[in-house]
């Protein structure tokens, strides 16, 4: 077997052994930011979030003041640690795309992810686009903080979509509360 990098481990996946990105955990997670599942990109590199239209929703939470990022750091892990915050998927294996996640596999990732964010009292999901919200709340999802709280009820927190207008983004962005 070849070595792994970065935040690369080997799971057992519904019975098949996948290269994935373990979860990023601080002891004490104020958040987790989530996905719907990691991107063949960051599994090869090593790292959550690597896709283009990942980093600019990420650099979101920079500019926030969520997350900060020494100067040339080019991944998030280590700001995501020195802010309490976690990185997670619902699903575990990595696809191209979402849509080549089933709705079984969907649903026991979901499970799965519920148990352990429950586990851990984290009380608040960021999450980067609207799939893992409407997975997590069952209904769609806006921009901002929505009316539904997830099954261990934490608040989540859907960042502005990528076409967005910037002046509407930034005033989504400003509702977030950080402490």
């Amino acid at each position: 077997m070849s070595s792994l990098i970065g935040y690369q481990e080997r799971i057992d996946w519904v019975g098949e052994t996948v290269v994935t990105l373990a979860e990023v955990r601080p002891s004490e997670a104020k958040a987790v930011v989530v996905g719907i599942n990691p991107s063949l990109t960051s599994v090869a590199a090593g790292h959550y979030f690597q896709g283009s239209g990942a980093r600019a929703r990420l650099m979101m939470l920079v500019r926030a003041g969520v997350l900060e990022l020494h100067a040339g750091e080019l991944t998030f892990e280590r700001a995501a640690l020195d802010a309490g915050i976690a990185f997670a998927d619902l699903v575990r294996r990595p696809t191209p795309s979402a849509t080549d996640l089933s709705l079984a596999e969907l649903t026991f990732g979901r499970s799965q992810f519920e148990e352990r964010m429950a586990a851990r009292a984290v009380p608040l999901v960021l999450a980067i686009y609207a799939p893992p919200v409407e997975a997590l709340l069952g209904a769609k999802a806006v921009p901002g903080y929505q009316q539904s709280r997830t099954s261990w009820g934490a608040k989540v927190f859907n960042l502005p979509r990528p076409y967005m207008r910037s002046d509407l983004a930034a005033e989504v962005m400003s509702k977030l509360r950080w402490a």
